[in-house]
């Protein structure tokens, strides 16, 4: 690809120096500083086609583990094609406050619109996890964002109901992820509050979805600004973007993914309901419908929606308590619901299995997010402790619960507990032996002959006692 390079230069409104800043078009332009007083940094994309004569829509992408640069390549084909700059935070951090994070993502806007002013109200945000609730609540900070990509989370945010004439939320709800059913309910509700909002659902969790998604998505704000006449209604682009929504279509239904083809094909009707698509995405559905595997698979996932809400209200209700009494006498029984949710996981009936995958999904993020709230609030020690057994119960390969248990542990005198959580640790495999010395409260712990004993027997050396 031929590149091409362009000189900003920048007034800060807080200062008479000048600053120059060289951006390549075509090309990922990566570790830009944000502020010389802070070690914040981004990356950004220019479309080949970037006049800076001319307006040009922003989007803000915000990925929870610092990857703002590597992300940007899932979304620069798109902004190619359909000519917006993107840039992206290198900061989020996914076990930080909301606020922590906004704040970043309010600095890195402030850069950003300082060297491509936007004075057409053509700014968007995306996000997926903790990125995707800063990206949802942005919206409220600055009221010139004309719409959300949220990616498996959001922060449900009333003031979206102000109706916003020019705004749109599109949900990204991964089939496996545990906020899948709040991102559909978010996007029923803006409907139904006169506010335009889509859902599209991709197979996965708590990871960035495919290009293919991401274009199709992004495609969506495209036709919202040919419809406010914000830039040109250009038939052939509205070709290109059908044509890719199509191909999604097709790909479900060659996967025998029925039901899932035709939730996409209803999101098209909506979304081409202006372009003269209508009466061919009626037909496909009409068709779609007719056909006895859409009609089975339409049976599974409805029988599965009002087992799943059960399950899950049940299981809130009563971590819930069980926290709040520390109850370890029914880790059993916490134990055989993972196992049995394991067991449905494996189901040859496509609803069940991922309602499986879901619960199971919702009971990590919630026994995790239950932690940092109640150290937060200074618990006393057995509920953190037992929110941290509960972490492990969820999710065995994560190192989070196991150190939490032996710090809390350590500090408690409770060496026992200690070692036999770290013990459960190395037998999944963990090796990062550093790490292990470094658990906050566990100076003696880790001075003493039988953590280093452990930690040998599965590494092979220790840091002490290696004689």
């Amino acid at each position: 690809m031929r590149k091409y390079t362009i000189i900003l230069a920048l007034l800060f409104f807080n200062s008479f120096i000048a600053q120059e800043l060289t951006l390549r078009k075509g090309v990922v332009n990566d570790s830009l500083v944000v502020n010389d007083s802070i070690s914040e940094t981004f990356g950004i994309y220019l479309p080949t086609t970037y006049d800076p004569a001319s307006a040009t829509p922003v989007i803000f992408i915000f990925d929870p583990q610092s990857r703002g640069s590597r992300v940007l390549q899932l979304f620069r084909q798109a902004a190619e094609d359909q000519g917006y700059i993107l840039a992206a935070s290198n900061n989020m951090k996914e076990d930080e406050s909301l606020l922590y994070n906004t704040r970043i993502a309010g600095r890195l806007i402030e850069r950003v619109l300082n060297y491509f002013p936007e004075k057409n109200n053509r700014i968007y945000t995306a996000g997926l996890g903790q990125g995707a609730r800063v990206a949802t609540v942005l919206p409220i900070v600055y009221p010139s964002i004309s719409g959300v990509i949220a990616i498996g989370d959001l922060w449900v945010n009333t003031d979206y109901i102000e109706k916003k004439n020019n705004f749109q939320f599109i949900g990204l709800a991964g089939n496996r992820g545990a906020n899948f059913d709040i991102l559909y309910e978010t996007v029923e509700f803006l409907n139904k509050a006169g506010l335009k909002a889509e859902i599209y659902q991709y197979e996965g969790s708590n990871d960035w979805p495919g290009s293919d998604i991401l274009t199709n998505a992004i495609g969506s704000f495209t036709l919202g600004e040919m419809l406010r006449g914000q830039r040109p209604k250009d038939q052939g682009l509205i070709e290109s973007l059908y044509a890719n929504d199509q191909k999604m279509v097709q790909r479900l239904l060659q996967e025998m993914k029925y039901y899932k083809a035709y939730e996409y094909l209803e999101v098209m009707e909506n979304k081409y309901s202006r372009f003269g698509k209508t009466q061919e995405i009626k037909q496909q559905l009409k068709e779609l419908g007719r056909e006895r595997l859409f009609r089975t698979q339409n049976r599974q996932y409805s029988e599965v929606a009002y087992t799943e809400a059960e399950n899950r209200d049940k299981f809130i209700y009563f971590f819930t308590e069980d926290v709040r009494a520390a109850n370890f006498e029914n880790l059993g029984w916490w134990n055989q619901q993972i196992k049995e949710l394991k067991e449905l996981q494996e189901s040859k009936n496509p609803a069940e299995s991922e309602m499986a995958f879901r619960l199971e999904a919702v009971l990590k993020n919630h026994a995790h997010r239950t932690f940092q709230e109640i150290r937060e609030d200074n618990a006393a020690i057995d509920p953190l402790i037992f929110t941290a057994i509960l972490e492990t119960i969820f999710d065995k390969e994560n190192p989070d619960g196991y150190f939490n248990i032996i710090s809390l542990s350590s500090q408690d005198g409770d060496y026992y507990t200690a070692l036999l959580y770290l013990e459960d640790l190395l037998k999944t495999g963990y090796d990062d032996m550093e790490s292990l010395y470094t658990i906050p409260g566990t100076l003696d712990l880790k001075l003493s002959p039988e953590f280093n004993e452990l930690i040998k027997k599965y590494l092979g050396e220790s840091k002490f006692y290696n004689n």
